[in-house]
């Protein structure tokens, strides 16, 4: 059973930040949710040589800045969050890290991020931000649709729940909580390997042959994963790398969402793999990352 009691959504004010908001609002009326809005601003950093006396901002500008900010996210999302416990924070400092202590010391069960908007997080996605949180957070991030002109879609009208397996140490995790959603919601649950290209120094008379037991390996293993994590899934193999392969399965089968599993190493290369960071950037739904 899928187990959303906190959202944390970071926001700037945008408009993909209020649609953000939105659907974290019908998540949180379905599992019942807290929902967080913080709001990191960082131009209130301390910085030296920028204020009376050589050091800090003013304390005039500052105070205006933090009350103009207090009143925005006071009246952000009084519509999309209707009915819902609210809790509305505001911050100074690094956005990428204060999001992910806040997830951290609270237990947060899902992280929901636009991946385009304005100012300081027109990075997300496209730099720092994302890229931090999504390799330092410990639990699931949910991704905007990052493919422009994609659909409006609701996360509560899901019908196919894809999940891309790599069969690494987050794949059954990843799987379980594909499981979990699309049997909240009624959805179709899709599990999908991507197969790559042949080796390069491989003779081509063996190409076929490799091809094909590539396949036929990645299917066996899938077949025994699903049985062992006690989960029902269509299962398809595709074709080519792995970011691409994935958003093009999702695109023809019609997935509202896909799921897809971390690196859970610790240390300089931390969760986010190089794969994570270029599927949700061609992927034409949402993506939660494990």
């Amino acid at each position: 059973m899928l187990k959303l009691d906190k959202i944390l959504v970071p926001i700037d004010f945008s408009d993909h930040s209020r649609v953000v908001a939105r659907d974290a609002g019908e998540l949180a009326r379905r599992f019942h949710s807290e929902v967080a809005l913080l709001y990191v601003n960082e131009l209130l950093v301390v910085h030296p040589a920028t204020g009376p006396l050589g050091f800090g901002v003013s304390s005039a500008k500052t105070t205006q800045t933090e009350r103009v900010s207090r009143q925005e996210l006071d009246a952000f999302g009084g519509a999309e969050l209707t009915g819902i416990k609210v809790k509305r924070l505001i911050c100074s400092g690094d956005p990428a890290k204060l999001i992910i202590e806040y997830a951290h010391k609270e237990g947060v069960d899902l992280i929901l991020m636009p991946t385009r908007g304005k100012g300081a997080f027109r990075r997300l996605l496209l730099g720092s931000v994302s890229a931090k949180v999504l390799h330092d957070a410990e639990c699931p991030v949910w991704t905007s649709t990052h493919v422009r002109d994609a659909p409006a879609s609701s996360p509560t009208e899901v019908r196919h729940v894809m999940c891309g397996v790599n069969f690494g140490p987050q794949s059954a995790k990843a799987v379980r909580w594909a499981a979990d959603f699309a049997s909240e919601f009624g959805a179709k649950l899709t599990v999908v390997h991507a197969v790559l290209g042949t080796p390069p120094n491989l003779p081509e008379r063996y190409m076929f042959q490799w091809h094909g037991e590539a396949i036929g390996g990645a299917e066996e293993r899938l077949r025994a994963l699903l049985p062992a994590l006690d989960v029902q899934a269509d299962v398809l193999i595709v074709d080519g790398e792995t970011p691409k392969a994935l958003g093009t399965a999702a695109q023809q089968q019609g997935a509202g969402l896909l799921v897809i599993g971390r690196s859970c190493v610790s240390g300089h290369d931390g969760r986010l793999g190089s794969d994570a960071y270029s599927i949700i950037c061609h992927a034409p739904c949402p993506v939660v990352s494990i």
